[in-house]
């Protein structure tokens, strides 16, 4: 086929050596997930698609998915996956950022602007080879000669700007097993009745966290004591609220929000109850206005329990 009469979108690629995400992700649609589990199988029509063209539209297609990955190269998402963004493997923070160039340029966006988060679970490592593995078919050679490197770097860490120290959130260890990170400028102090008491600086935003262990005859009080005591501590006026993503492993949790006058002025309240049996974390947020304390519940995104 003469260069002339290239498909518009590979005409792109190889004159303007560019690629929209819209033609990228309906060439990652073409994976044929009729064969999960070998990989090299659900690979073989983009590596075959690709392996048609000049090797230019290889590398932009390879640039692309560089891009898309380093722009997740991020801590917020991180966290997100991972529940901190210090404790992970940076091979498989990529790996599992390269799910979210299978399933569609929806769920990327939605992983990119923090609706949804990458499952530490799932990985794609595999997409990573296919433009080497369709150079190398085109040429008959082996892929460990392939001349292309592609930019930006995808390799976690590579988004320097964003992974500055000052970016990174601060954890802290809190009583029976818990831990928790909240942004680097945040305060820290404990609280008139031992609570852990977590606030932005020049803020009216304040997050009160206490734990709670409960047994009764030798075991673990049932999880039902647990929600009972988390809703017994709630302020009267409070109506429970269907807020989602904040999940944990092995618990349950219930929101509630209410308002208070207070003193010439309206404090909102969040407050989160995460319960099983003989465990409860009751979490309360308080700000000047729901979008504040709904800010102030990110930092949950981290919340971690350690077994005993």
């Amino acid at each position: 086929m003469g260069m002339e009469a290239l498909p518009p979108v590979i005409w792109q690629m190889y004159h303007k050596k560019s690629l929209h995400e819209l033609d990228f992700f309906s060439m990652t649609g073409i994976l044929d997930w009729s064969k999960q589990g070998d990989d090299d199988q659900v690979l073989e029509p983009l590596v075959s698609y690709l392996a048609k063209w000049p090797d230019e539209v290889i590398f932009v297609f390879e640039d692309k998915m560089a891009e898309l990955l380093y722009r997740l190269d991020r801590p917020e998402v991180a966290r997100r996956a991972y529940r901190s963004d210090r404790d992970f493997s940076g091979d498989d923070f990529l790996y599992v950022r390269c799910t979210a160039l299978i399933n569609g340029r929806a769920y990327y966006n939605k992983i990119s602007d923090g609706r949804e988060k990458l499952n530490q679970d799932m990985e794609f490592e595999a997409i990573l080879y296919a433009p080497a593995k369709a150079w190398a078919r085109k040429h008959h050679k082996d892929v460990s000669e392939y001349p292309h490197i592609p930019s930006p770097s995808y390799e976690t860490g590579s988004n320097e700007e964003c992974w500055r120290e000052e970016n990174l959130w601060t954890q802290y260890a809190l009583p029976l097993g818990w831990r928790i990170a909240v942004p680097g400028d945040w305060r820290h102090e404990e609280g008139e009745n031992g609570e852990d008491v977590f606030y932005p600086p020049d803020s009216e935003l304040t997050v009160r966290i206490t734990p709670f262990h409960a047994e009764k005859a030798g075991k673990p009080a049932p999880s039902k004591v647990m929600e009972e005591a988390f809703l017994q501590s709630l302020p009267p006026e409070s109506a429970q609220s269907k807020i989602k993503g904040y999940a944990l492993p092995g618990f349950r949790v219930k929101f509630f929000e209410a308002t208070d006058p207070g003193e010439g002025r309206q404090v909102f309240h969040i407050h989160a109850g995460y319960y099983t049996k003989g465990e409860l974390l009751s979490v309360g947020v308080y700000g000047g206005s729901r979008e504040m304390c709904m800010e102030g519940l990110e930092i949950l995104h981290t919340l971690q329990k350690k077994e005993d």
